[in-house]
């Protein structure tokens, strides 16, 4: 099995990044946007010591944004990855997949287990991602955790089709 290497998954994730980037800053200025229009002021009622001023104003809104940043990352590598393409946009334009140790495309659960160990990856100053480069597999952490492999999908293709044809021809 041809396993994607470090680079190359690095470069299908920076892909993915500009396109999220992208649908973060639209999101960004819609929200800019409507508060702006939607005349937001808090009533005196809805204020609080937690709430009161500017910068408890801002906080809230970028811990908002955040979270509506991160919840749209998951769904979107958890649905691309667990769907019939089984790879990111990134890792299509790439011609790399994600798959289980069964070579068949991930569950939901999988994906999304998938996505939150590269919080594991990440924090422990992003070694879990290096180690794509050297394990024997050229899995990361975060593959390791919920038992993923990044392949090429020709590759993928080609040894399906050669197990189908041994399959039927018994």
């Amino acid at each position: 099995m041809l396993y994607a290497g470090f680079w190359k998954r690095t470069l299908a994730y920076i892909i993915d990044s500009l396109i999220l980037g992208f649908v973060f800053m639209i999101i960004g200025l819609v929200w800019i946007i409507i508060q702006a229009i939607g005349d937001w002021v808090p009533s005196p009622a809805e204020t609080s010591m937690l709430t009161d001023g500017p910068t408890a104003i801002f906080t809230m809104q970028l811990l908002g944004q955040t979270l509506m940043n991160l919840g749209a990352s998951w769904l979107y590598f958890a649905i691309m990855e667990s769907s019939k393409c089984r790879a990111t946009v990134g890792k299509l334009a790439l011609g790399i997949v994600v798959v289980d140790e069964f070579n068949q495309k991930l569950s939901f659960g999988r994906a999304s287990a998938r996505y939150w160990s590269k919080i594991v990856s990440s924090i422990i100053l992003w070694i879990g991602f290096i180690m794509a480069g050297f394990t024997a597999r050229k899995q990361a952490l975060h593959d390791l955790i919920a038992r993923t492999y990044v392949v090429d999908n020709r590759e993928l293709n080609y040894i399906l089709r050669e197990q189908a044809g041994r399959g039927a021809g018994m």
